[in-house]
């Protein structure tokens, strides 16, 4: 059986500040305690320099996010691992700079409808996941892992993907900066080296901000969460709020049991700010207690 698309929708309960936001264009991000869930951001951390023999597969993940396979000088290892040391940001830190956006991917599932939109009384808003993201900047959207173990994050292992993203970003653009258009026609190489290695280093930091942000116990599945992590210079656990166009929504689906006067408010502002979106209506199926989506 083919799964179903992975959609990204946003659902709201029928009150004032749905409506303002909807009337703003903008989506609530959230310090991750926010969200009071007793397994948030849940984790084991690894920290410290790992030992070559008493944890090996953890020296090989580090040597990795360098870029390297094999032992190089000593010398240079350990004062390179030392230096990543010391400026090695505390997950503590990670987790103060980052705000996150809720979203599901089923449009159908009552169990959504009914914990996030109070039944059929609030509404929904399907986001065009390109349009959106190529506004977000630094933004980046993961889909939630279900997991029955709280998973494992090295934060040494961060701090050299990190170190090696900020190394080969600076070196393509002082090679670009320095070399004359002529003269970077025979760089190619180099430079599409630099890019390879900050696409490798960016993949590594993604997987792991995946493992702190969007990881949560399998009993929550049904969620079908995906979710928007944005960095912000914030050092205390206050929320934002983040713009985005009027032509990142596709479509506004209200539920059938929406009070008249709500819609009648939430209609006008769709009107005035959104005139192109197309609004539908989640009404319960005819046959059973599945959930059905139409204009």
């Amino acid at each position: 059986m083919k799964a179903p698309k992975k959609e990204l929708l946003k659902f709201y309960r029928p009150d004032l500040y749905a409506i303002s936001n909807l009337e703003s264009q903008r989506l609530l991000c959230q310090h991750y305690s926010n969200y009071k869930e007793p397994f948030e951001s849940w984790l084991k951390v690894l920290e410290g320099i790992p030992d070559t023999t008493q944890e090996p597969e953890r020296f090989a993940a580090a040597l990795n996010a360098w870029g390297l396979t094999e032992l190089p000088n000593t010398e240079e290892l350990y004062a390179y691992f030392s230096e990543c040391m010391n400026y090695q940001p505390s997950l503590e830190h990670l987790k103060n700079s980052v705000r996150i956006s809720c979203f599901s991917s089923q449009r159908y599932n009552p169990l959504i409808w009914s914990n996030y939109a109070a039944g059929l009384y609030g509404f929904c808003i399907v986001f065009d996941e390109k349009v959106l993201m190529e506004n977000e900047l630094g933004g980046v959207l993961f889909n939630v892992k279900y997991s029955s173990s709280a998973p494992t994050v090295d934060s040494f292992e961060y701090a050299i993907a990190h170190d090696q993203y900020i190394f080969h970003q600076l070196a393509i653009e002082e090679e670009i900066t320095r070399l004359s258009p002529l003269e970077l026609g025979y760089h190619t190489k180099i430079i599409s080296d630099y890019k390879a290695a900050e696409d490798k280093a960016f993949k590594k930091k993604q997987e792991f901000l995946h493992k702190v942000f969007a990881v949560k116990p399998s009993e929550l599945k049904y969620e079908c969460e995906r979710r928007l992590v944005v960095s912000v210079e914030l050092e205390d656990d206050s929320p934002c709020f983040f713009k985005y166009p009027t032509n990142s929504v596709k479509e506004i689906i209200l539920g059938e049991d929406m009070n008249e006067s709500y819609r009648k408010r939430l209609c006008g502002i769709i009107k005035e700010h959104y005139p192109k979106v197309t609004i539908c209506t989640a009404h319960r199926a005819k046959n059973g207690y599945g959930i059905e989506v139409s204009p």
